[in-house]
């Protein structure tokens, strides 16, 4: 590890009970694949335990959200900080990958740039975004993990996206969540106003979301493997990302249980919560069904039973 040791991991856990029980199996995978770093950890509670090295309190706040990880860089007690989302698992070392992407002074996972005329769920209009902060191509990428090294770029990505969150509606931004724009695209954007987009391309081997994958996600964290279809290429990510939908994925449930237990669990018990899981689905496709049926003739019968107004 010594050339990789001035680098310290750092997580975010705030609000719900969720999000802070993510933060431990995150911390508990590090432990297993990665024991010799430090772990930080940035939150409004005070029995973070003894999964982490260091508690940092983090500031009152208004709306959790995304927002609050543009906050990273005054947070941070490392020289050199590798950030990884509480919904990360960590399924194998990843040493290499950390001498790679420690080479950018910040950088994100990136693989793929908007232009005029590409779509983003989160900006109204990409090009005009982009000619509006004189920028070059906007990078497209999950926030799953950040490397950033304490010095004036990395402080001016930060500072430049505060910047950019300031001119949201100017810059067609949309909310993300209730705490306002998410922080992927204000860094993004900030890349692109500072021509800074010689990024970190991992190949699909850092780390990777398996939000809109295809077919079979493939996750063991006691023997240290991992693999999915990603895009139409076969990812074998260090990282596994499980954010949106996948947050009661049983790939994502086996991998907590195991992390616990140090080691895989039953068959019997992952076919239980494939069960439970499955249910949960058709549950929710039925009330989704029921819903959209009579929803049409309830506001028709609200319609009928409104008195009638004489003149």
């Amino acid at each position: 590890m010594n050339d990789l040791g001035k680098i310290g991991f750092i997580t975010m856990a705030f609000g719900a009970d969720k999000y802070f029980h993510q933060a431990e199996s995150l911390a508990r995978s590090l432990r297993r694949h990665m024991p010799e770093f430090p772990i930080a950890i940035v939150t409004d509670r005070k029995d973070a335990g003894a999964l982490f090295d260091i508690c940092i309190p983090i500031d009152p706040f208004q709306i959790a959200g995304t927002l609050l990880k543009a906050d990273l860089y005054r947070y941070s007690p490392f020289e050199e900080t590798f950030f990884i989302d509480t919904d990360c698992i960590v399924a194998k070392p990843f040493h290499d990958q950390l001498r790679k992407i420690r080479q950018f002074d910040f950088s994100p996972v990136v693989s793929k740039f908007l232009s005029e005329g590409d779509t983003d769920l989160w900006i109204r209009d990409v090009g005009k975004a982009i000619k509006t902060l004189n920028g070059s191509p906007f990078p497209k990428f999950n926030g799953g993990v950040y490397f950033f090294r304490q010095g004036p770029h990395a402080e001016k990505v930060f500072s430049t996206a505060h910047a950019i969150n300031a001119r949201r509606d100017e810059l067609g931004i949309l909310n993300f969540d209730k705490s306002g724009p998410g922080e992927e695209t204000l860094f993004g954007l900030a890349l692109s106003q500072m021509h800074a987009t010689e990024l970190y391309d991992d190949g699909g081997q850092l780390m990777r979301t398996p939000l809109n994958s295809q077919g079979p996600v493939h996750l063991d964290v006691i023997e240290g493997t991992s693999g999915f279809i990603k895009e139409g290429q076969h990812v074998s990510p260090a990282i596994c990302h499980f954010c949106g939908e996948w947050f009661d994925h049983p790939v994502y449930l086996i991998a907590q249980e195991e992390l616990v237990a140090g080691r895989n669990v039953s068959r019997i018990r992952k076919n239980r919560l494939w069960a439970s899981y499955k249910a949960r689905g058709f549950k929710s496709r039925v009330v989704r069904k029921l819903n959209r049926l009579l929803a049409p003739r309830i506001a028709h019968l609200l319609i009928r039973s409104r008195p009638s107004v004489r003149p």
